[in-house]
């Protein structure tokens, strides 16, 4: 019999050390597989010189999945990563949940303004290989502390980054303009999907969710989680392995 297989779309930075834990908790409970998607440009591959052909790549390796994924989760930018490609009428068929998505917020939220110029890319990727930064982020934005092989790793996924700053050049208002004419004309690639947000997220919140309904006509269901931060990956392994499984066994 085969393996229930979850895709799942990472942020901005994203590394695979940020799901080692969930994918533990997913085995021991007789869970899924959960299939990160191998972005170009992220972890040493190979960059991509335009949205079009990361996501031409991105529907490339998601054809490749057998048994098809039953699901697929995104948190942050992977969120509009996930509509991208639904735009473009890939993964119709699958459900998709969003974690902490960075959707129509980026319009008017502080930090994607400030990363506009790319010297702000720059210094911001130089500033994050700093331990006092790395120390203060850790402290800030997760919930648990973690090993310094497990630091040095999820900070590694920046430094390894050579699309973190492209990504700031591709998701712009601009694009919001094409996927909401896009979905006008097919609203079908905004059907299922589930948002999953974190109590304690401190980074990206629900006025980001309320901001995409607007924009694109929509009512997603949400699922508030009280303690989870914005990597519950990390913070919560098994709630968040427990969360996933009973959305699969739901309608």
């Amino acid at each position: 019999m085969s393996v229930e297989q979850v895709l799942h779309f990472g942020g901005n930075g994203h590394a695979g050390v940020r799901l080692e834990a969930v994918r533990t908790a997913l085995t021991r409970r007789g869970g899924p597989i959960l299939v990160d998607i191998p972005y170009p440009g992220f972890e040493g591959r190979p960059a991509v010189g335009s949205l079009d052909e990361f996501l031409a790549a991105m529907a490339d390796f998601s054809r490749t999945i057998r048994p098809r994924p039953v699901a697929a989760v995104a948190s942050g930018i992977g969120a509009m990563i996930a509509l991208g490609l639904r735009s473009r009428g890939e993964l119709l068929e699958v459900p998709m949940i969003f974690q902490g998505p960075v959707l129509w917020g980026l319009e008017q939220r502080t930090f994607p303004k400030l990363m506009r110029p790319r010297l702000a890319r720059r210094l911001l990727k130089w500033l994050i290989t700093l331990p006092i930064v790395q120390a203060r982020f850790t402290r800030k934005h997760l919930r648990r502390p973690i090993d310094r092989q497990t630091r040095d790793r999820f900070f590694a996924g920046y430094a390894e980054c050579s699309a973190f700053s492209s990504f700031f050049d591709w998701f712009t208002p601009d694009l919001l303009r094409t996927l909401e004419a896009k979905f006008r004309e097919s609203p079908r690639g905004l059907e299922r999907v589930t948002i999953w947000n974190g109590g304690h997220d401190d980074v990206v919140g629900l006025d980001d969710v309320c901001a995409t309904e607007h924009a694109l006509g929509v009512a997603w269901p949400v699922v508030t989680f009280p303690k989870w931060g914005h990597y519950p990956t990390i913070d919560e392994p098994e709630e968040w392995a427990e969360a996933l499984c009973h959305a699969l066994d739901g309608p």
